[in-house]
């Protein structure tokens, strides 16, 4: 009797498997062939017959890629997303634990505003903002776009963080105190270190948002001689030269891509930890 009942649970592990590895593969399939069009020859990529495989590897399409300043972009959007994700994290944990544990008046309208704030889009922030930058000699500047960049990566880390800190009972900081330790050194020794998942999981997220920004970075720094990686890509493509140079676009993307992924790899368990246990509790 069991045995007829374990065949069709077999029969649908197998088709579910096999529904996922149909996903993967659809999932998988893009990113293979941008690295498939990095090692492939311009006539080999514009051949009425793709295949699936080159028929020579050929790797010049990466100093195709370097040519052109890709170097100060590419150390532009490093400088910027390290700016911009230290600033935030530092200021978000620090709000964070004020809306978390302190009760003072106009909190309910703070989280709410901060809410609100991640509603909003990009463009239309842009549109207030750019006046200010200008008043302020900072248009044009890295330092503008970190500043910008602040708008939506604070709101998201204070509203994830505080999740993460509602969920540490308050008990645990005033054992510490008992024990003779001050608030600062509760925080440090006690909060902090239960803190570190959210801490890695919104620094990752918000390192994200900041790399692969597009419409703020391409209008601050329109006057600027560097630009960020990702408008630099645009820019690439656009040009007379490279306009039809599919491997050295694809090259210069994948470059672009690959700290993200090796970010995102690296603390992949982390994150689906970090975030789920900031999913349930508050």
């Amino acid at each position: 009797m069991s045995t007829f009942r374990r065949a069709p649970r077999r029969g649908m592990t197998a088709f579910w498997n096999t529904v996922a590895m149909l996903i993967a593969v659809v999932l998988g399939f893009p990113i293979y062939w941008m690295l498939l069009t990095t090692v492939k020859s311009n006539k080999d990529l514009i051949s009425q017959h793709p295949t699936f495989w080159p028929s020579h590897f050929d790797f010049s399409s990466f100093s195709s890629a370097m040519d052109d300043n890709f170097g100060g972009n590419l150390l532009n959007t490093v400088y910027i997303t390290l700016g911009s994700v230290g600033i935030s994290l530092v200021v978000g944990l620090l709000a964070a634990l004020a809306v978390a544990r302190f009760d003072f008046r106009g909190r309910k309208p703070f989280i709410v505003a901060i809410l609100v704030v991640q509603m909003v889009p990009l463009i239309t922030i842009l549109v207030g903002l750019l006046p200010v930058l200008n008043a302020t000699n900072l248009y044009g500047s890295v330092l503008g776009v970190i500043l910008a960049y602040l708008v939506f990566t604070i709101p998201f880390i204070i509203w994830t963080l505080r999740t993460y800190i509602v969920g540490i009972p308050v008990e645990l900081d005033e054992a510490a105190m008992v024990d003779g330790c001050t608030k600062a050194q509760a925080f440090r020794r006690v909060v902090l270190p239960l803190l570190a998942p959210g801490l890695v999981s919104t620094g990752v997220f918000a390192w994200i948002q900041a790399w692969n920004e597009f419409v703020m970075a391409r209008q601050i720094l329109a006057p600027a001689q560097n630009k960020t990686a990702m408008v630099w890509l645009t820019f690439f493509s656009d040009t007379p030269t490279h306009g039809s140079d599919y491997s050295g676009q694809m090259a210069g993307a994948l470059i672009i891509a690959a700290p993200v992924i090796i970010l995102f790899t690296v603390f992949q368990s982390r994150l689906s930890t970090g975030l789920t246990a900031g999913a349930v509790k508050g």
